[in-house]
């Protein structure tokens, strides 16, 4: 059986159990196995836009109990949810903890690819005071930084409180034990402080163009003088 709602596709087989989709491109599968969630990322892969670089992904055991929780297993160090219930409405408000947690989990690989590329950057002006990169070098540079902080933030919403909570607040406390156990609301401040750092990368690099702009209009200026006084010292020589 299939359900559509406003940002999500429920799809249910009673004999194995429930898979959600989410309009930011997760999806997270209960009770099917490991092959055939391989089979459907395959097959959603050919309906994504703009897919990432690498796909995320996590796995977690669950089984039935007395309460809804969610631990890690001291023996197998594996994450565990506790399902007190098998309501699917339970399953999706975890479900939209689980896929923001691997939403974020990209935007902070992201993040820390171009700050790897780029981190030696600040320690080149420090020794040198210039960047070892050609003008188009840096504006390459320039443009992934940008791609990659403006791509976070045009999605940052999906981090946020969503509205199906609004209509079920019955549901809330066990989107929140996800969060908590996630640590959803410390990873979102640690990746807006990344982000901080790749505008400071970003006003580093626009200041370094700006600075190789200037000093090139002033070897052309000094030239131009250089020559107006060496036609000047002619003319005077021919008068």
């Amino acid at each position: 059986m299939v359900r559509l709602s406003r940002d999500v596709l429920h799809v249910t087989n009673q004999k194995h159990g429930d898979i959600f989709f989410f309009n930011y491109g997760c999806f997270v599968s209960w009770g099917f196995k490991k092959f055939f969630e391989e089979k459907l990322l395959e097959y959603v892969r050919d309906f994504s836009m703009h897919p990432m670089k690498n796909i995320e992904s996590d796995n977690i055991f669950y089984h039935s109990g007395q309460e809804t929780r969610i631990d890690i297993d001291e023996k197998s160090r594996l994450d565990v949810i506790t399902l007190s219930a098998t309501d699917p409405q339970i399953k999706l408000a975890i479900s939209y903890g689980l896929a923001q947690s691997i939403k974020l989990e990209g935007f902070e690989e992201a993040i820390r690819e171009v700050i790897k590329k780029n981190h030696q950057l600040p320690e080149e002006i420090a020794t040198r005071g210039v960047i070892s990169l050609s003008r188009r070098a840096i504006f390459k540079r320039t443009g992934e930084i940008f791609i990659a902080r403006r791509s976070i933030n045009l999605n940052i919403e999906y981090l946020e409180m969503p509205e199906f909570f609004w209509r079920n607040p019955n549901l809330e406390p066990y989107y929140i034990l996800t969060k908590k156990f996630f640590d959803i609301e410390g990873r979102v401040m640690a990746l807006n402080q990344k982000l901080d750092v790749l505008q400071e990368l970003l006003d580093m690099l626009n200041t370094q163009v700006q600075h190789s702009h200037s000093s090139l209009l002033e070897s052309i200026i000094i030239l131009l003088i250089l020559v107006e006084i060496i036609v000047s010292l002619f003319q005077f020589h021919i008068v």
